[in-house]
């Protein structure tokens, strides 16, 4: 009798847990196959895009830009950040401004630093708001990091996204339009695995920031005509500087597919991977490390790159 009863919880256990997993599967799934109109949000209003000079961040610029927003870009480089502007604005029927700021400082003294970035924008109707910038190391232990970079690795990963979200949330739940947050994690925020303790960390503050974020807005828009979006976004490998050192090159996606996928999906999901293929990887990962040892999630990610050296590298934005 008492294995029957035993033998009965276990199932109940276990099916549970296939629920789960199907309905976080589901979840995701419906993000992929979301369609939302973007001019809910104001076509011609402005939209900033931080470490917007290339990669995942140009990728979100020049959607956002085809689809009818002004477009600002904030990067450390202003060549390049010269170079985005002119590209889209011969592309595309919109207008730009450029910020060259080094986000590496925002934690010296970041009321000021963001303060600034408010103040020069005070004119422009802004209604979405991709924060992208990020410190993208190559896999070591934790205590090969010079102390210098443990130090930037949080001034990069947390700092932009919270003072930025802080200084411009007051601004969008005055708009007549819906507003939006896109918040670029990683799925690596799933896979806290060795040699990952700087970027996986950081991009797991993003994911509860921006859920716990996501539900204050809902609270503070009830009654009012428009809402506030907020929705993290679980990149695998898109193809950008920072994917120069991984091996599986084809689960890379391109930047514009990943800018694409995300923004079908405002408004309709809280977080999200990025592709079909990156949704697979999502369902092994919640296999491996939910229903299975450890063990086994840390000897993937130990594979995902070709050689580790004993520092990492900041990415050059």
């Amino acid at each position: 009798m008492l294995e029957e009863w035993i033998t009965y919880i276990l199932f109940l256990c276990g099916l549970y847990a296939v629920i789960c997993w199907i309905l976080r599967i589901s979840y995701c799934a419906r993000a992929l196959t979301s369609n939302t109109d973007l001019s809910l949000y104001g076509r011609g209003s402005w939209a900033l895009v931080t470490g917007s000079s290339d990669g995942i961040g140009f990728g979100f610029a020049e959607y956002l830009a085809s689809q009818g927003f002004n477009i600002i870009l904030i990067a450390r480089n202003q060549e390049k950040l010269e170079k985005s502007a002119q590209s889209l604005e011969e592309k595309y029927p919109i207008k730009t401004r450029i910020f060259s700021k080094d986000f590496s400082l925002a934690s010296k003294s970041p009321i000021d630093f963001f303060q600034d970035l408010r103040e020069k924008t005070n004119d422009l109707d802004i209604s979405i708001i991709v924060n992208n910038v990020g410190f993208g190391p190559v896999p070591t232990y934790f205590c090969s990091y010079p102390e210098n970079e443990v130090y930037l690795a949080n001034s990069l990963n947390i700092f932009p996204v919270v003072f930025i979200t802080k200084l411009f949330l007051p601004r969008l739940l005055e708009r007549k339009n819906r507003s939006a947050f896109i918040n670029v994690s990683s799925l690596g925020s799933c896979f806290p695995g060795p040699w990952f303790s700087l970027y996986s960390s950081g991009k797991g503050f993003i994911d509860n920031f921006s859920l716990i974020i996501n539900e204050e807005v809902k609270y503070l828009c009830r009654g009012k005509p428009a809402t506030i979006d907020v929705l993290v976004v679980k990149p695998g490998f898109v193809d950008s500087p920072m994917s120069r050192h991984i091996k599986i090159r084809p689960y890379l996606i391109s930047a514009g597919e990943c800018a694409l996928n995300c923004c079908k999906a405002l408004g309709k999901v809280a977080y999200m991977p990025v592709s079909w293929k990156q949704l697979y990887m999502y369902a092994a990962r919640t296999v491996l490390y939910d229903f299975g040892p450890s063990i086994r999630t840390n000897k993937t990610v130990m594979g995902l790159t070709s050689k580790y050296p004993k520092l990492s590298y900041i990415l050059k934005i």
